[in-house]
């Protein structure tokens, strides 16, 4: 049987519940990885205002069901940030990490952003491959991080 793959921005009201689930995931599933809070992040405001303060949000559905999901969001003026990708262990296996990230650099191209940024730890060797292989290059830190563990990157869109 040949699975269903779907790739889309979230706009519904079930797709973005779908978005703002899989986010809390990855939430607990980096928490848990790093034994740290997220909480410098902002994450408190972030989701009782969400999904506000993304410019997008995209889905990735297999065979119906929400599997993986990131987000493109402003950082300043010209430069924009893709956040909180994460496939849940269903999801994993059929490449949504790349087919994510490139639906993201298509929208912050057609945004007008100049740059696209994220940041990641090293030790996630499978999202850092996905980045490297795109053109994502490394950074400096390019906010206020207390993890020393963080790698931060960009591509010029």
């Amino acid at each position: 049987m040949i699975s269903r793959e779907v790739i889309c921005v979230a706009k519904t009201s079930e797709d973005i519940a779908s978005v703002k689930a899989i986010f809390l995931e990855y939430m607990h599933f980096i928490e848990d990885y790093l034994g740290e809070s997220l909480n410098f992040q902002g994450t408190e405001k972030e989701f009782a205002d969400f999904p506000n303060t993304y410019d997008a949000l995209f889905l990735a559905k297999l065979d119906g069901a929400p599997v993986a999901a990131c987000g493109l969001k402003p950082f300043k003026p010209g430069i924009c940030e893709l956040k909180r990708l994460y496939s849940r262990p269903a999801g994993r296996g059929h490449g949504f990490g790349e087919k994510l990230t490139r639906a993201t650099i298509i929208d912050a191209r057609k945004r007008g952003y100049e740059k696209i940024y994220l940041d990641t730890d090293a030790g996630l060797t499978h999202a850092n491959r996905v980045y490297e292989e795109l053109g994502f290059k490394d950074i400096e830190r390019y906010y206020d991080n207390p993890m020393g563990c963080s790698r931060y990157m960009a591509l010029t869109l």
